[in-house]
């Protein structure tokens, strides 16, 4: 019988990134009935889809996995991890399969898993192609034959649907292993499975959880979500850490490019109507989200492989030679074309300290008191891509260049071996959305036993409690969620206040393999109001500031509760591909720490 209210616990935001074990206990003790992380992203780039690597190593994994499997089999919780080793291709649900085998089988833990896949046969995207179905999501280049045929190998974001078919039909399961999941899909769908009636309440908590207590400030791991149909409490289990209207607000628009309206596999999550309210010393609550129900489709995401990649790296100090760092890098790369006249291969060069992190995008083109290059070839053969990294680094340590003084070499050189071969490179070519008739068409699921046909352990009500201590006095800086350094009395005046003065939160971050969006988060309602005011906040004077231009903003907005400002840019590389210079998008938002409103 399913009981209101629901609790779940997230010890992490990305399974395998690591958490502190006795939290897991402390969210069980304080009633949680569910253990969910999500585990995938297309954040840490296409090389998952593409070389079946994963977001994390595989012994990060195991570790992770040890410890909630504990908690799972001796409290009878149930367990949830969806998007298995970042991508969610069938590969890694199988390996995180594997993983939850081979422990259960050395505990002598006897359970019950589904797993779901979420691999898409081309076939099926081909014949969507040729009925022409199939849409960029986002700003994304149309989708052709030829890059179905390059890629690897595709898969689809499920919804909840497939995920609460597998719980109704086994309502006995212990674990599930879900392939690539629409990020809060996996919350929404054991809330659903519970007995909550609102979608909006779930898709939202679930959107805030899936990054564990990254919606509290200071930023933690450790979450406890405790969900009533009409609305939802976060409480991280970091004492120094404390969830606020605002910073839950703020995190309810992280890395995506519209700050009220989220889409998703059948639907949008609206959160226009939403409110947030402190619900204790440290918790912070929502209610009042939407979920509209819209013709169902799913993302689709496939990576292709390019050729091999090698670098070199080094640093310049002579100033005069920085002096002239452009030039020097162009007379570098005729160089190497020059030598190399019968090989096709492409060659990149970035001068960190000048504009290495931003590259196309950086405004600010001024010189440091030394320059950190990092060269990268791309060729089909790996040897002939390290060949020519070798005399790209010769050529930065014994290139001649005006003014010299220095003779002995131009290139300080911090590693050996002098030139590193790194393998295939990869790029993203597929985030293209599938119309589907039967959200469970494309996600297969089977149940299974993993560890012993019965279990040799006997389970312990109280394990793992002695692990928790007792809360110590909390250490944070935070009072009611404003940092110290993010004053609230600023003087407001149009064209003297920066920025900096009245913000608490500045911040970049890719939303996809395609796009770039910035917050704004500020102080309070005074500061906030001011803002909206200013005439710097528009697309027209922000994107020249990342050499873009107005007409290529793909948002620009405001958001109440949140006491925030979001915009939005294309990417001018794709995520992770041959070249990248800010895989998270993470560095693209320091033309904003010059703002003055």
């Amino acid at each position: 019988m399913s009981k209101l209210p629901v609790k779940i616990l997230t010890p992490v935001g990305m399974m395998g990134y690591g958490y502190e074990v006795d939290k897991v206990y402390k969210g069980i003790q304080l009633g949680a009935s569910a253990i969910i992380i999500d585990a995938g992203s297309t954040d840490s780039g296409p090389q998952k889809l593409a070389l079946n690597e994963g977001t994390c190593p595989h012994e990060a994994h195991v570790r992770d996995f040890a410890h909630v499997l504990d908690a799972i089999f001796h409290h009878k919780l149930k367990l949830i991890i969806t998007s298995a080793g970042g991508d969610g291709s069938n590969y890694h649900v199988d390996e995180f399969v594997k993983i939850v085998d081979d422990y259960c089988l050395e505990k002598g833990y006897s359970l019950k898993l589904g797993k779901i896949y979420a691999n898409v046969p081309k076939d099926i995207v081909r014949k969507a192609l040729k009925k022409r179905v199939v849409t960029p999501c986002g700003a994304v280049p149309e989708l052709t034959q030829g890059e179905i045929d390059l890629a690897v190998q595709i898969v689809a974001q499920m919804g909840h649907e497939p995920l609460v078919d597998l719980m109704e039909k086994h309502p006995d399961y212990d674990i599930i292993i879900s392939g690539r999941t629409y990020d809060p899909s996996g919350y929404a769908a054991y809330c659903i499975n519970q007995g909550i009636t609102n979608w909006g309440t779930a898709y939202h908590m679930g959107k805030v959880m899936e990054c564990g207590a990254q919606c509290s400030w200071p930023k933690s791991k450790e979450a406890l979500a405790t969900i009533w149909d009409d609305r939802f409490d976060i409480l991280p289990l970091q004492t120094f850490s404390k969830c606020s209207p605002q910073s839950l607000a703020a995190h309810s628009l992280y890395e995506n490019p519209n700050t009220e309206l989220h889409y998703g596999p059948g639907g949008v999550l609206d959160l226009k109507p939403s409110s947030y309210k402190t619900t204790g010393p440290r918790s912070a609550g929502a209610t009042g989200a939407l979920f509209h129900k819209t013709p169902y489709s799913v993302k689709l995401e496939g990576a292709k492989v390019g050729g091999n990649r090698s670098i070199w790296m080094g640093s310049f100090r002579d100033p005069v030679l920085i002096s002239q760092i452009d030039d020097f890098q162009v007379r570098l790369k005729e160089h190497l074309y020059a030598k190399f006249p019968q090989h096709k291969f492409e060659v990149v060069t970035k001068a960190y300290g000048k504009d290495g992190t931003m590259g196309p995008l950086e405004t600010d083109t001024s010189v440091a008191k030394e320059i950190f290059l990092l060269g990268e070839v791309m060729h089909e053969d790996q040897i002939t891509a390290t060949q020519i990294a070798n005399v790209g680094r010769v050529f930065c340590v014994h290139a001649p260049y005006k003014g010299q003084v220095s003779t002995t070499g131009n290139y300080a050189m911090p590693l050996t071996n002098l030139e590193i071969p790194l393998g295939r490179t990869c790029s993203f070519n597929i985030y293209h959305l599938l119309p589907v008739d039967d959200p469970l068409s494309l996600f297969p699921s089977s149940v299974q036993t993993v560890g012993p046909n019965q279990s040799t352990a006997t389970r312990n009500p109280k394990f793992g409690f002695d692990l928790i201590q007792p809360d110590p006095e909390a250490t944070s800086t935070y009072t009611n969620g404003v940092a110290p350094e993010a004053e609230s009395n600023v003087k407001l005046v149009r064209g003297q206040t920066p920025v900096t003065k009245i913000a608490k939160d500045i911040r970049s971050k890719n939303a996809g393999p395609y796009e770039i969006t910035f917050d704004i988060i500020f102080n309070d309602l005074a500061a906030y109001n001011f803002a909206k005011g200013s005439p710097k906040l528009t697309a027209e004077y922000l994107a020249p500031l990342w050499r873009s231009s107005p007409k290529d903003v793909i948002g620009c907005q405001f958001s109440e509760p949140a006491r925030a400002f979001k915009f939005t840019l294309p990417r001018p590389w794709g995520a992770g591909g041959f070249g990248e210079r800010d895989l998270h998008c993470s560095q693209q938002h320091v033309p904003l720490l010059n703002l003055v409103l």
